[in-house]
C-alpha cells in the first residue's frame, strides 16, 4: 500500500513533462512541412553541384567537355545552374532578371574552376539567405525538377569520363 502513493506521484511528476515533450516535437502543418522539404531539397542539390564545381578529382582542362556539339560544356552546365540560382532570387524580390544578358556575359568571364566556384557559391549565398528569411514562395517544383536535370546532366559528364561524382563516393 506505501508504494502506490509513491507510484502515483512518480507519474504525476513525469506526466506533465512526457506530454510538453510530446506537443514540442508534434508535427507542423502539411503546409509548412512541404516548405521546409522544397527548401531543403534546394539547398542539398546546390550544394552537390558546388561540391562537383569544386572537385578536384575532375580536371579542369575538361570543363570544357561536352558530349555532343549541341550541347553544353561542363563549365556551362555550372554557369547555367548559377543563373537558375540567380534568376530565381531576382524573381522572388519583384527585380527584373535579364536571362540572355546574363548568359551572354558568361562568354567573357575566365574559363577556370575558381570563376565558376566563385559565382556559384554567391548565387548560393543569396539564394539561401533569401529563402532562409522568407520562405520558398519562388520556388515550386519546376525549378527543382531543372536544376536536377542539369544535376543529372553533370553527373553524367562525370560518369563518360571515367570519373564517380562526389556524392557516389565513399565516404572517407
Amino acid at each position: 500500500m506505501t508504494l502506490t502513493p509513491l507510484i502515483l506521484g512518480v507519474i504525476l511528476f513525469v506526466s506533465p513533462f512526457t506530454v510538453s515533450a510530446q506537443t514540442a516535437q508534434a508535427p507542423t502543418s502539411p503546409t509548412a512541412a512541404y516548405d521546409k522539404a522544397i527548401v531543403t531539397t534546394w539547398k542539398n542539390l546546390h550544394n552537390k553541384i558546388l561540391d562537383m564545381a569544386k572537385d578536384a578529382e575532375y580536371p579542369e582542362a575538361k570543363l570544357g567537355w561536352k558530349p555532343h556539339p549541341d550541347s553544353r560544356t561542363l563549365e556551362q552546365e555550372f554557369r547555367h545552374a548559377t543563373i537558375g540560382l540567380e534568376m530565381t532570387t531576382a524573381m522572388a524580390k519583384g527585380e527584373k532578371f535579364d536571362y540572355a544578358g546574363r548568359d551572354k556575359a558568361d562568354e567573357s568571364k575566365p574559363h577556370t574552376r575558381a570563376s565558376v566556384v566563385a559565382e556559384l557559391q554567391a548565387a548560393m549565398n543569396a539564394s539561401f539567405a533569401y529563402l532562409d528569411a522568407n520562405g520558398p514562395k519562388p520556388l515550386y517544383i519546376g525549378w527543382l525538377d531543372h536544376q536536377g536535370e542539369h544535376y543529372g546532366k553533370m553527373v553524367d559528364a562525370y560518369r563518360v569520363n571515367g570519373i564517380v561524382p562526389p556524392v557516389s563516393r565513399p565516404k572517407k
